[in-house]
């Protein structure tokens, strides 16, 4: 009789607050690995403020999508769920003299390339080890 034991090598997902800002007139963010965006756990909240205000913001689990009303300033936090200490991401931006950045608690990520409708690939620290 053979006995067989298996084991699991999966890492745990932990689920880490980002925070964004851009003053674009369309901002995206795609995830490139295997990490999805989620809703706040319970006790925290998403946040989107718009100083001159927001056209329309989607969220689905790999992207991040925001149009604005006007070249104003745009801040919010987003949750992620990973079970990397690496994120891979695309940033991508409307205007050519416009900014995005992605930051979490280690590190953080600028796209403000001087090109209209750029995006740039990213890794952005969530963990280290």
């Amino acid at each position: 009789m053979a006995l067989f034991t298996c084991l699991s090598t999966q890492a745990a997902e932990s689920i880490y607050e980002l925070a964004v800002s851009t003053d674009s007139s369309w901002t995206s963010i795609e995830i490139r690995d295997d990490a999805e965006w989620v809703n706040a756990p319970p006790g925290k909240s998403i946040s989107v403020n718009g100083r001159k205000g927001i056209k329309s913001y989607t969220l689905s689990p790999k992207k991040m999508h925001l149009r604005t009303m006007g070249n104003g300033e745009v801040t919010m936090n987003l949750y992620i769920k990973s079970k990397n200490s690496v994120l891979g991401l695309d940033l991508c931006k409307g205007k050519a003299s416009s900014y995005i950045w992605i930051k979490s608690d280690q590190s953080k990520q600028k796209n403000d390339t001087k090109q209209k409708d750029y995006c740039e690939r990213a890794a952005l620290v969530l963990q280290l080890h």
